[in-house]
């Protein structure tokens, strides 16, 4: 496992795996409101911006003052704890929210979370679940689905709680 300062600059599909200690409602923009149980949340996206996938990241990980994505809500409270990515110049966003979808021990907390640019889709980019997702489990599946060119890698999220607060995050990944 890598470090989150090593996440690349590439193009590339991520899941931000965060912890939320405590129940918390919050309303997520034009979603509505929701309800956040104590647990572990994975959240699927895609980096094809300058900068990649270390720029995306780092943007989740920042302090947002007014929220741009619905995952921006969701960081306000909740705590990181790492980062499974896969560098492509293929999307494989989709991909990896069937893998989430079809997992039992996933649930979906909230419809359309992550997913408003496909205007059609009830599906959601956010998965609950009460355990600690293990990426072995992860990178396994991405092993027998995709082809090998597809390597899924996990970044560690450092001391997360003391990084936030100190501001450290924004400047670290």
């Amino acid at each position: 496992m890598a470090d989150r300062t090593e996440l690349p600059e590439e193009q590339g599909t991520y899941v931000l795996v965060l912890h939320v200690p405590q129940l918390k409602r919050m309303e997520v923009g034009r979603l509505g409101t929701f309800d956040f149980r104590s647990g572990f949340y994975a959240y699927v996206g895609s980096a094809f911006g300058a900068g990649g996938l270390r720029t995306r990241v780092e943007r989740h990980l920042e302090a947002a003052a007014i929220p741009h994505w619905h995952i921006d809500y969701l960081m306000g409270f909740a705590v990181p704890l790492e980062v499974w990515y896969a560098v492509s110049d293929r999307k494989l966003e989709r991909d990896w929210v069937e893998l989430l979808e079809k997992e039992p021990r996933f649930s979906c907390p909230s419809p359309r979370f992550g997913s408003s640019d496909y205007r059609r889709s009830r599906t959601s980019h956010l998965f609950f679940t009460k355990r600690l997702p293990s990426f072995r489990w992860f990178e396994d599946r991405v092993r027998r689905v995709f082809e090998p060119s597809i390597r899924a890698r996990c970044a560690l999220i450092r001391n997360p709680i003391a990084q936030l607060r100190t501001g450290r995050a924004n400047s670290q990944v």
